[in-house]
């Protein structure tokens, strides 16, 4: 019964890798540090509406990637069924996740 519990934190932890590669490009592109607090929902909301697919096939080919001949597509595609029927359990986990980030990243640096 471990299992998915782990895959349950590898897709955690590749989703926020995700996000948070275009959070990078977007902070790049404004030229800015980090984003205001109520920007971070709506920035959210839109990778997950305009990335949904998107999203899944890094998560697939993350997870094989990493798991080689342990990839279990049918474990896999239950999380994901999962994650994405509960969408805003998933994005604010997200959310508070950048705001976090942006707290933690902004010590020391003012």
């Amino acid at each position: 019964m471990e299992q998915p519990r782990n895959l349950t934190n590898l897709i955690k932890d590749i989703v926020f890798y995700y996000i948070k590669f275009y959070y990078d490009k977007e902070l790049t592109k404004k030229n800015i540090k980090k984003m205001e607090e109520s920007d971070i929902e709506p920035f959210v909301n839109e990778m997950y509406a305009n990335n949904p697919n998107k999203i899944k096939k890094y998560i697939r080919n993350s997870l094989k990637e990493s798991q080689g001949e342990n990839y279990n597509r049918l474990a896999v595609e239950n999380a994901l069924m999962k994650m994405f029927d509960d969408i805003e359990y998933a994005k604010n986990r997200v959310i508070n996740e950048i705001k976090t980030y942006q707290e933690n990243n902004q010590l020391g640096s003012e």
